[in-house]
């Protein structure tokens, strides 16, 4: 059984109640695709050879997020995607982090503006600028996401490879 399979099978094992379609290729060298479907979340995977792409989205969003698009994460080992299938659709959670805006993080944080400036020490009016502003210096944006008590990663994601590396900034 290829590492594909193991994966069709132990999902549908695991997960009775989701909804799987299974696409194979007829060619030995073709893409095959696997798609479960378990409450709100949806999980793509796509074998190629012994890689294997996954990517999971909240299938209530736009119907065609996900598709056409290169897997979110890569994996060589079939076990270890398959525990990081199960994992997204336990949690129900997306392989991509959700987009939001400085001034959305904060709201949902429940912090002021008023707040943030005062740990900036700049005035109120100053920092709403910055929130309504399209770009942004990085050094900026690292002391507002930490007065807001995060940490600012910065990725690069290079789908071609699944290669992903966190940056920084001598």
């Amino acid at each position: 059984m290829s590492p594909f399979d193991l994966i069709a099978r132990d999902v549908a094992v695991d997960f009775p109640h989701a909804e799987i379609l299974v696409e194979k290729s007829e060619s030995p060298t073709g893409i095959h695709y696997l798609n479960i479907r378990l409450n709100n979340i949806e999980v793509t995977v796509e074998s190629v050879g012994e890689r294997i792409g996954v990517s999971a989205f909240d299938s209530s969003s736009d119907p065609l997020d996900g598709l056409f698009g290169k897997p979110d994460e890569w994996y060589s080992d079939h076990k270890a995607a398959f525990h990081r299938i199960a994992s997204l659709l336990l949690e129900q959670r997306n392989t991509r982090p959700p987009v939001a805006t400085i001034a959305k993080v904060r709201q949902e944080r429940g912090i002021s503006q008023e707040a943030i400036s005062e740990q900036l020490d700049v005035r109120q009016a100053t920092y709403s600028k910055l929130e309504r502003r399209a770009d942004v210096k990085i050094s900026s944006l690292r002391r507002v996401v930490e007065a807001m008590g995060g940490k600012l990663l910065i990725q690069a994601i290079f789908p071609d490879t699944g290669d992903v590396r966190e940056l920084t900034f001598k």
